[in-house]
């Protein structure tokens, strides 16, 4: 038998015996290979097709629901939440759209570092559940007090999942494989944000009685709720453990599944960062540059989630029927454009260009429902603007993931991009006052702002990285990142 044979044997060995109670397994027999890879493209084909099938539908649901979840607001909201909580006094909207954010900010970084400790399937079912359970409550509020409280608390139970899903896929696919991914997971999710309009139609039509459950809004968010609840459930026995613990897979696909990701990105194994050097990866200038971009465009995204139902129906005329439903058509187009793109962007391996064409479709959008008096012309806006911001949601996940090197960071990485996005719905949620009404102009020329930033951030920080590999291609500069063989991609 070869000495690579043996190894391979080796690692299978060591995988089927460590894999379930140690986060090295998998990387033992590597160092002892004489070439980094021993698979074939096949088995690599085979493998990545396996993991498509069990961890991107599910991640796909269960974040649509968490999108549903924090956006249904909107829709209760003209659906007579208003009268019924006496919502339009004062700031109270805004007030109950705000108190979300501090605790979605707070509770990320925590999160994030009990994902590693308690595992994927355990930690992101609980946090499902928690905010299935306080969706379901706010049906039953009697004021908008209680309805407030029960938004914070739904800040602190979806603060952990989208950084959570978003390092999950960066643990199991190679750099030019996650934009896409990423981009499916996203956008398979704005699918049920673009039915959600609808949905919450058919639900505000439900009418119990003559007491509160008449009130059809109600039905949006225990319906929904109770849908969350059922996907927790769903959760324990379908989402992934990282690489190394997942017994699903056979021994021969740990070691390929940990293996492929240590070629690509040279990666060590992780290793639990103290707080100390977990402040001093958010720190990273890449980082900070890569979360402004995100705060950006997240602020845009809250904006149109949370106030273009209100602009539709008092400042373009429409019934609150017709609203809903048109709240919900821009993003199938949306979808189409972003997952094109993301597969663009894996193909010929490049991020910068596509942020750079879709914070312009951005900026063009909202240009259109600013200054246009054309009712078909402010909603052809609302849908360019949408395809710009919700594909760059996706995309600078992607650039900011593709500029990391280890594991440590890529789990920091999501968290910061995720905080920097609950930055931008607090930015977002204040930004459109309610004194502004119906043209929101601050809220409008501040969006447009924030999506133009974008433009030379991505410029700024696209010529430094490819700065930084010519400087390392002439000898100029040790290995970047610290890790030898590794390069950024912008």
């Amino acid at each position: 038998m070869s000495s690579k044979a043996a190894s391979i044997n080796q690692v299978e060995k060591s995988s089927d015996v460590n894999s379930s109670d140690h986060v090295t397994t998998g990387r033992v027999g590597l160092d002892a290979l004489p070439d980094a890879q021993d698979w074939s493209a096949a088995e690599e084909h085979a493998l990545v097709k396996k993991l498509d099938f069990r961890i991107i539908p599910m991640m796909s649901i269960v974040f649509a629901l968490s999108l549903l979840d924090r956006a249904n607001i909107s829709a209760a909201y003209i659906s007579g939440m208003n009268k019924d909580l006496a919502m339009a006094q004062g700031a109270r909207y805004s007030i109950a759209l705000l108190v979300f954010f501090p605790a979605y900010v707070v509770f990320q970084l925590p999160s994030n570092l009990v994902i590693r400790r308690i595992g994927a399937r355990i930690w992101l079912s609980f946090l499902i559940l928690g905010f299935g359970i306080t969706v379901l409550g706010m049906g039953f509020v009697k004021s908008w007090i209680p309805l407030a409280v029960l938004r914070a608390l739904l800040g602190a139970f979806e603060a952990g999942l989208l950084p959570g899903c978003i390092y999950l896929v960066a643990c199991w696919y190679r750099t030019f494989e996650t934009a896409k991914r990423i981009s499916i997971f996203y956008m398979s999710s704005i699918t049920a944000v673009g039915f959600g309009g609808i949905f919450a139609y058919a639900l505000q039509l439900i009418s119990v009685g003559d007491g509160m459950y008449a009130q059809g809004w109600r039905w949006i968010y225990i319906i929904e709720g109770l849908l969350t609840i059922v996907a927790a459930v769903a959760c324990l026995f379908t989402v992934p453990q990282f690489p190394e613990k997942a017994t699903w897979l056979t021994a021969r696909e740990r070691h390929i599944a940990t293996a492929r990701i240590t070629v690509d990105r040279g990666e060590e194994e992780w290793k639990q960062p103290t707080t100390k050097q977990s402040l001093k990866l958010l720190l990273d200038p890449k980082l900070l540059v890569t979360s402004w971009m995100y705060f950006a465009t997240a602020s845009s995204s809250y904006s149109i989630s949370f106030f273009f139902p209100i602009i539709l129906t008092q400042g373009i005329g429409f019934k609150y029927t017709i609203a809903l439903v048109l709240t919900s058509t821009p993003y199938f187009s949306a979808i189409i454009g972003s997952v094109l793109l993301a597969w663009l962007s894996d193909k010929y391996r490049t991020r910068w260009p596509i942020i750079l064409f879709q914070t312009v479709a951005a900026v063009f959008g909202l240009l259109l429902v600013l200054l246009v008096k054309t009712p078909g012309a402010r909603l052809f806006g609302i849908f360019v603007a949408v395809f710009g911001v919700q594909s760059n949601a996706a995309s600078i996940h992607s650039y900011s993931q593709s500029q990391v090197a280890n594991p440590e960071k890529r789990s920091m990485t999501a968290v910061a991009i995720v905080m920097a996005g609950a930055l931008g719905g607090i930015a977002g949620s204040t930004i459109f006052r309610s004194q502004d009404a119906p043209k929101y102009l601050p809220g409008m020329w501040t969006s447009i702002g924030l999506n133009i930033s974008i433009i030379f951030c991505v410029l700024g920080l696209t010529w430094h990285l490819k700065k930084q590999n010519r400087m390392l291609d002439e000898g100029k500069v040790g290995p970047l990142e610290g890790v030898v063989g590794f390069r950024y991609t912008p």
